[in-house]
């Protein structure tokens, strides 16, 4: 799963949404940087250049998928299959991705 943050349109989506062993967030387009804080903010509970940390619950409660109990189950094993990584912060109930940049 990709989550893509849309300069141009200011938007916020998921592509493959199947694909649970390809997490990242791909920045697409120049983005002002207020801008792109505030589209991460959509789902990151924190964030860098290089890696955000995606909230749970923004995920399982994605509009179009969270009905779906493919992408629930999908997502607690992706939680389950990356915590040896520490790629989960259990605190925070976030999930570690790499940030690309497609500009």
């Amino acid at each position: 799963m990709i989550i893509r943050i849309i300069g141009a349109s200011r938007s916020v989506e998921i592509d493959d949404p199947r694909n649970f062993k390809a997490f990242s967030v791909r920045i697409e387009g120049a983005i002002d940087p207020g801008v792109q804080a505030e589209l991460l903010g959509r789902v990151a509970v924190s964030h860098d250049n290089e890696h955000a940390w995606i909230s749970e619950k923004a995920l399982r409660e994605w509009p179009s998928l969270k009905s779906e109990a493919w992408w629930q189950d999908g997502l607690s094993n992706m939680i389950a299959a990356v915590q040896k990584f520490g790629w989960i912060d259990q605190a925070n109930q976030s999930i570690r991705a790499h940030i690309e940049y497609a500009r």
